[in-house]
């Protein structure tokens, strides 16, 4: 019996392991080109062999630049002593051309440079542009943004059918890892300096210190709020109703002890996932939130202590059972209190958004509501039994019947 408890329980642990394997491996964004792409078909030169001969310095000869050939464009960057130098190329389609400087990998909130050659076709006008929105006309927003040119002059050139942006921007320190956002669009500005809808898009994210890009990058929001989402099922609910389960639901044996496992197996999973989701996207915005990040292995490494202890289980009749109950308990116990404190820092401390505080707070209110309710129907129900007991025992002095 013994060996088939152990070799059940083995097959038990393997089946796991594979399944925290596989949950990783697919609940990990992949990274991906947002592109909007070109439906005819041209034959494009490679822009990184391309020579820049018809630009003057600093653009003609970008030292240390990281060149890539893509779609519809393609660009060099370079970053010497937070000197930022940009070149641009594609296609010259009677179009307008930008490059987006992203803090977080998203259109909305970032600065532009963009550039297009005016009616004559001899000279170019470049401005920065303020990206506040996606569609209406007043969102978009000319001569305002948060970057700051260098006293080096932008540039806009066409040569063989093949227009060129230059410019460079001055930042306080040298970039690290740094999202681009790259558009091309029909039709040039008007007199307000609007712009017309972008016909192309793509983006990527340069690793300065690597000498690296990654084309196309994973989108920071999305990748925040399947953290958030997959967190507070795992961490936040599943977990909480599942330990609560082995203290009140002990009447219902066997079953008490199937569902708590289960469930808690469960959340286990679901938060597992969540710490996957929130590894990558501290590698894409590289948040300043260690209190988090701390708390959340923290509990991922009691959690999985709790699985060990649920393998390593001793027999009711061992003389270290009750050190194993004991260690059990609080070790559940911790875990359920550091992961609600830490929803509760991931949400209001790392702008959890409305929806999910509101959501997390229901869900949390819940929970305390039904603790409640629960604990008072346990104790009643250990008084009741009390009593019981104490009117079955014989009295201790008992007065013997006449005779």
């Amino acid at each position: 019996m013994v060996m088939m408890r152990n070799s059940s329980n083995s097959l038990i642990m393997l089946s796991y392991v594979f399944m925290i394997t596989m949950m990783i491996y697919f609940l990990k964004p992949n990274k991906r080109l947002v592109n909007a792409g070109r439906n005819d078909i041209v034959v494009l030169p490679n822009f990184c062999t391309t020579r820049l001969n018809v630009l003057q310095p600093p653009y003609h000869d970008i030292p240390k630049s990281i060149c890539s050939s893509l779609d519809w464009h393609g660009y060099r960057i370079s970053d010497n002593n937070a000197v930022l130098t940009v070149v641009l190329s594609g296609m010259n389609e009677n179009s307008w051309v930008g490059v987006g400087v992203s803090k977080d990998g998203m259109m909305v909130g970032s600065s532009a440079v963009v550039g297009w050659m005016n009616r004559d076709g001899r000279s170019g006008t470049v401005k920065q542009y303020y990206l506040k929105g996606r569609t209406r006309n007043d969102e978009i927003i000319p001569d305002k943004g948060e970057l700051k040119f260098t006293n080096v002059t932008p540039t806009i050139v066409v040569k063989d059918q093949i227009i060129y942006l230059g410019f460079q921007l001055q930042f306080s320190s040298r970039l690290d890892r740094q999202p681009f956002l790259f558009a091309a669009g029909y039709g040039k500005p008007g007199a307000n300096n609007i712009l017309p809808t972008h016909k192309y898009r793509s983006a990527l994210l340069v690793d300065f210190p690597k000498g690296v890009i990654r084309i196309g990058f994973v989108d920071s929001r999305k990748v925040k709020m399947t953290h958030g989402i997959l967190t507070i099922i795992g961490w936040g609910i599943i977990i909480p109703f599942g330990a609560s389960m082995a203290r009140y639901l002990r009447e219902y044996e066997p079953l008490w002890y199937y569902l708590h496992s289960s469930v808690q197996f469960i959340g286990f999973f679901v938060g597992l996932s969540g710490v996957a989701v929130g590894r990558t996207l501290y590698e894409l915005v590289h948040a300043d939130f260690n209190s988090h990040r701390s708390i959340g292995y923290i509990v991922l490494a009691l959690s999985v202590l709790q699985i060990c202890q649920f393998i390593m289980r001793p027999s009711r009749t061992s003389k270290v059972r009750k050190y194993w109950n004991k260690s059990h308990q609080w070790v559940g116990r911790s875990v359920v209190v550091l992961a609600l404190v830490n929803i509760f820092i991931g949400l209001f401390y790392g702008n959890g958004g409305k929806p999910f505080k509101t959501f997390f707070l229901c869900a949390f209110s819940l929970f305390v509501l039904s603790q409640i309710i629960l604990e008072i129907r346990h104790l009643l129900q250990r008084k009741r039994a009390a009593l019981a007991t104490t009117a079955d025992e014989p009295p201790l002095f008992q007065v013997p019947p006449r005779t």
